[in-house]
This record gives structure tokens, sequence and C-alpha cells, in this order.
């Protein structure tokens, strides 16, 4: 349902991109929609180490990431220590993911990651070096539009941010979801106009088969952005998964 509701995202006018996992079950119709509706040059990578099944053996030799015999636990948290003998390991196995996608004759226009795990500086470093060894164009910012009422939060995603600027590896100057910048929106109206924007959405249908956001267990439909007419030349509007 959620490849579906990509593509009529996409036939909307609604997104301009999306990314892909190359270790989940919807892979191979993904990439079937992808070819079939012209969309194999607006499709980044979308890395995974929290769910689904690895595609390298020997990264479920570190345990405590994984749940049974071979599916990631949904434990971030986990990748924030990690010895260097694990960093190989989830190195190899994101390296599989990139590689998976290419293989398959579409080009990786950017990369993003599950959960946000590339918000943990070791991953952060694994994503960089490998966006330089495969060439891809840039990665995902952390999400700057949503205020923290933790201040150190905001200043490590403002540390973080500078310091993926300063790879030159962003893709955009503000990001975060459908909320999150209706709210800076209302503060800024040219916000559009002085920025390049990453609106991160989840499509999918609700019960009554209609097309949303959806936002863990929140729904949004997709009314302000088809009311501002974003130019998608100018605006980066990106979903977060295909």
């Amino acid at each position: 349902s959620v490849n579906r509701a990509i593509i009529e995202s996409f036939e909307r006018g609604l997104i301009n991109s999306t990314t892909l996992m190359a270790n989940m079950p919807g892979f191979d119709d993904a990439v079937h929609l992808a070819f079939k509706h012209n969309l194999t040059n607006q499709i980044g990578a979308h890395l995974v180490v929290t769910e689904g099944t690895p595609l390298t053996e020997e990264i479920k030799s570190i345990d405590f990431l994984f749940k049974g015999i071979d599916r990631f636990k949904k434990k971030r948290h986990s990748l924030v220590y990690l010895k260097k003998d694990y960093q190989n390991l989830i190195f190899n196995e994101v390296a599989n993911q990139i590689e998976k996608i290419p293989s398959n004759n579409i080009r990786i226009t950017h990369i993003d990651t599950h959960h946000h795990v590339h918000e943990i500086y070791l991953i952060t470093n694994i994503i960089l070096d490998l966006q330089k060894k495969y060439k891809i164009p840039s990665i995902r910012i952390l999400n700057n539009l949503e205020q923290s009422p933790r201040l150190y939060k905001n200043l490590y995603r403002k540390l973080m941010n500078n310091y993926i600027k300063r790879k030159h590896a962003n893709y955009s100057d503000v990001f975060g979801n459908q909320s999150d910048f209706l709210l800076k929106l209302k503060e800024d109206p040219t916000l559009i106009a002085k920025k390049n924007i990453e609106i991160m959405v989840h499509p999918d249908y609700n019960s009554y088969g209609k097309l949303i956001d959806k936002a863990g267990d929140h729904e949004f439909d997709f009314k302000f952005l088809e009311s501002l007419k974003i130019n998608l030349d100018q605006n980066e509007t990106h979903c977060t998964r295909m």
C-alpha cells in the first residue's frame, strides 16, 4: 500500500522524490513500479539497520541489534557506542544495501536513513564515507524545523547539520515533517522563497482508502501542498520511503 501511495503522490505532483529500502519485502515491487512509471531518476537510498532482514550475514554477530534469527531490532540507541569491528559490519551492511539499488538499474540521487539513524555521529560518518565512495550527490540533514524543548538537542542538530554542510553533503537547507513546516511557515511566510526545503512525508492509505501522510498514529492530508502550489524546481519535497 505504501508503494502504491507513493506512486499516486508522484502522479498528483505532491512529491518529487522518494527513497528505497533495499532490505525490505516491498523492494522488487517498488523497482517494478519505478520503471513502469518512469521514476528511476527520482529515487534515493533509505538505509536500514533497525528493521527488516539484513543483506549481510556477518552483521548478525551483533547480538543486541537482532530479534530472533535475522530481524533487526528497532533499537536506535544501541548504535550510539559501537566498537570498531561493529562499525565495520554496519558499513558493509549499508554498502550492500546501496549496491543493490544500482544493480537494479536505478541511479541513487541521495541518502537518508530509517528511524533517522544517521543523526548518530558514528553512523553519520559511515554514511558520509559511503556517500563519497559511491559518488552519491547528497545526504539528508537533521530536522531543523522542529524546535525541541531540550536545548541540547537543538544545539546537537545544529552542530551536525553544520558538519554535513561543511562536507558539502547536504541537499537541503531546511528539513522537517508537515506539522513542523506549517508551524515554521506561520512564523516566516517567506521561508519558501529563501530556503531549499525538504518536507518529509510517508504516503499511505487509511481505512477509507484515502491518500494520507501517515506519521506514527497520526494522519495528515496533502491539502497544504496542493494549496501552496510549491514550485518543485526550487523547493525539494521528499517522502521517506518506497
